[in-house]
């Protein structure tokens, strides 16, 4: 796995960096009606087409790699099948795109790629009117869909958002003796016993009607993992042990053996939980 965020230094300067957070909030809070109604109103653009081949072709450096690894991330966050990781990047870019392989795989895809469509317009349209008017293009579902929203960053994940927060950034101050012992406790953990928690909270994302909150908040771990180890790729089991003491937060869903069960990897470091 690979460090997937926009970047600090991109995000402050980009002139769209606020609508790339308003996306990213509004993905973890996206609902079943949400996304069938972005099928519905994407169906009935016909410009879009045009709007994205102008786009990728345009792509190239730092964007066109911070995109392919969003890519990445929703792909994975969406449950689709991922691309060939050895396939150039113009291939990459353009994958979310390809037909699916049956008509209900494509249903689905239609509710999901005009999310594609808006990150793909807000970061990779040249800021010029042109380009402005191809990000217009390709935001529009999404902003039909999905704005406003009362989400911000800071609530992303719901009212324990800050709590799921906490948990993540401390670790970034963890020794490496403490994250050692995460990565350790993890690995003792059987596997088929971390899954079965795992599909758990991924129920609960569901039966809360926030079905991508949990594996949003996966791939914050992600980048908090990498960031704390100092070194991308890193040990999936620390990126697990992150991720599953934030998760026990933000879904009251989640069983108490098993919140228990989450929680041993990052209570391996000797760090406290918050309680609430």
């Amino acid at each position: 796995m690979t460090q997937d965020d926009l970047g600090a230094a991109l995000l402050r300067q980009h002139p769209r960096g606020g609508q790339w957070q308003q996306l990213d909030v509004t993905v973890a809070n996206l609902t079943f009606e949400q996304t069938s109604r972005l099928a519905e109103v994407a169906a009935s653009n016909g410009l879009l087409e045009e709007a994205r081949g102008r786009v990728i072709a345009g792509l190239a450096g730092e964007v066109a790699g911070r995109l392919a690894s969003r890519w990445v991330r929703w792909i994975d966050t969406f449950g689709l099948p991922m691309f060939d990781p050895d396939a150039g990047q113009a291939e990459q870019l353009a994958y979310p795109y390809q037909p699916a392989a049956t008509l209900q795989r494509q249903m689905y895809l239609d509710a999901v790629v005009p999310l594609f469509d808006a990150a793909l317009g807000i970061l990779g349209a040249p800021t010029n009117p042109a380009g402005n008017d191809d990000c217009d293009i390709l935001t529009s579902a999404w902003r039909q869909v999905c704005l406003p929203t009362s989400y911000t960053p800071a609530t992303a994940y719901g009212p324990h958002t800050q709590a799921a927060l906490s948990v993540l950034g401390f670790a970034i101050g963890m020794p490496a003796a403490a994250l050692k012992r995460m990565v350790a406790a993890r690995a003792a953990i059987d596997e088929q016993r971390w899954q079965t928690a795992r599909v758990e909270a991924g129920t609960a994302s569901i039966d809360s009607d926030r079905p991508y909150r949990s594996r949003c908040l996966y791939w914050e771990a992600v980048a908090v993992a990498e960031q704390a180890a100092g070194v991308s790729p890193t040990d999936r089991e620390l990126v697990d042990a992150l991720w599953a003491a934030a998760v026990v937060q933000i879904l009251p869903g989640i069983s108490r053996a098993t919140a228990r069960l989450l929680c041993i990897p990052y209570r391996a470091s000797g760090a406290a939980l918050p309680s609430h």
